[in-house]
């Protein structure tokens, strides 16, 4: 892939549906998909417009697409994609209806649904569907459509408000012996790694380390996937390598661990920098949207709770660059810090800012399409704690829309 700068190295994780593509497709698809994760939306989308007609033909196209516009938290048009895609399935026939990409676009049909309309009943649809799909699949046998339904089978499980405990303990997939130490999606990623697949294993890791029961157990997963970058056999990894870093400096700032957090900032920008020629410099934006938001959870950490201003600030860098996740995340926290209890007690927060806050925030779900955040978001201004559970659902979302995908 000369494109890329390396001529082996590729960024997406539907490598087996590549089969259907030519050459210069793989190409403009590769760097869609890489400009996706370094949050360039502009120029990923773009090349995406370009490459919608055929869908039918070309599922992992389809499929990535869709992806990129859950990425961004724009709901509704992904919906709208995956729609028209799945009606191309059954137009064509030949087994498309049946086939593995059709069971994941169901699944990302599903959590559509509850996100945009609040109902339930395809996520427990696609949930059989996945079961009955994997159920006789041994996880050496899994492609790596196996793999996107086991991380879109988790999530669902989010959406309809399960415990990570339980969904672990009662809906473990794929499928582990009784009383196995390890989990299901942890064999899985493990199996993936020592497959060298680890643009796979790097995609589940968002799903299983917010399964986990602790921080501890999050970094050692973590880790294990850098540490599978060290294989010399594998393909150049630099962009894992800093995507990992990033996700371990998020981790130590969350636990106030500055000198943890300052190491694996260096270590992700050396790691990505690999990567300038290749976008233009566009991979400074991830660093910086990432050194931000951990900076808040490092002061946080600290005894330093950020104001909401600061997330305001954030919200507002995020809105300009169009990372509606990273602005809703941010506007929600700053709501968060106007309704506190400790807020309402200092009466420093005037309502009507309060209220504009609100408007902002429910007026960015409703662009991009989902009634189950204002619901929820709603549902959360009674005590710090209940916020925290709000937030805590809002932060399911942010996991499937994860950019490190």
């Amino acid at each position: 892939m000369e494109d890329f700068g390396y001529p082996d190295v590729v960024y997406g994780s539907l490598v087996s549906l590549y089969q259907t593509l030519d050459i210069p497709t793989v190409l403009l698809l590769e760097k869609a998909i890489l400009h996706r994760n370094l949050r360039n939306f502009s120029e990923s989308l773009a090349i995406f417009d370009d490459m919608k007609s055929n869908h039918t033909a070309r599922p992992a196209i389809l499929l990535e697409h869709t992806w990129t516009l859950v990425a961004q938290y724009r709901f509704k048009e992904a919906r709208s994609i995956a729609t028209k895609g799945l009606s191309s399935f059954a137009t064509a026939g030949g087994g498309y209806v049946q086939s593995g990409p059709a069971v994941v676009l169901r699944a990302l049909l599903a959590g559509l649904d509850t996100l945009i309309d609040g109902t339930t009943h395809r996520c427990y649809q696609s949930l059989e569907e996945i079961c009955q799909w994997l159920s006789p699949v041994p996880v050496e046998a899994f492609t790596d459509v196996h793999v996107w339904a086991v991380k879109l089978y988790y999530y669902l499980h989010t959406l309809l408000n399960n415990k990570p405990g339980d969904i672990l303990q009662f809906y473990d997939v794929p499928h582990t012996p009784a009383r196995s130490p390890i989990y299901g999606i942890t064999l899985l990623r493990q199996h993936l790694q020592r497959s060298g697949r680890l643009n796979e294993a790097l995609f589940l890791l968002d799903t299983e380390t917010a399964l986990l029961p602790s921080k501890d157990a999050e970094i050692a997963a973590i880790e294990s996937v850098r540490s599978a970058c060290l294989d010399p056999s594998t393909q150049p990894l630099t962009y894992i390598q800093g995507t990992v870093a990033l996700k371990l400096a998020l981790m130590y700032a969350q636990l106030g661990d500055d000198e943890g957090y300052r190491e694996e900032m260096f270590n992700a920008a050396a790691a990505l920098a690999s990567l300038r020629d290749i976008t233009g410099g566009v991979h400074f934006q991830l660093l910086r949207t990432d050194t931000w938001l951990a900076r808040l959870e490092l002061g946080r950490a600290q005894g330093q709770e950020p104001e909401a201003e600061d997330w305001e600030a954030f919200a507002d860098y995020a809105a300009k660059v169009g990372d509606f996740r990273i602005e809703a995340k941010a506007l929600a926290e700053a709501l968060e810090c106007m309704i506190s209890p400790e807020a309402r007690e200092a009466e420093d927060v005037l309502p009507e800012n309060r209220d504009s806050l609100r408007g902002r925030l429910d007026g960015l779900y409703a662009r991009l399409g989902s009634s189950f955040h204002r619901s929820g978001q709603r549902r959360c201004e009674g005590s710090r704690d209940q916020s925290r559970e709000g937030m805590s659902r809002h932060g399911h979302a942010v996991a499937w829309g994860s950019l490190q995908a």
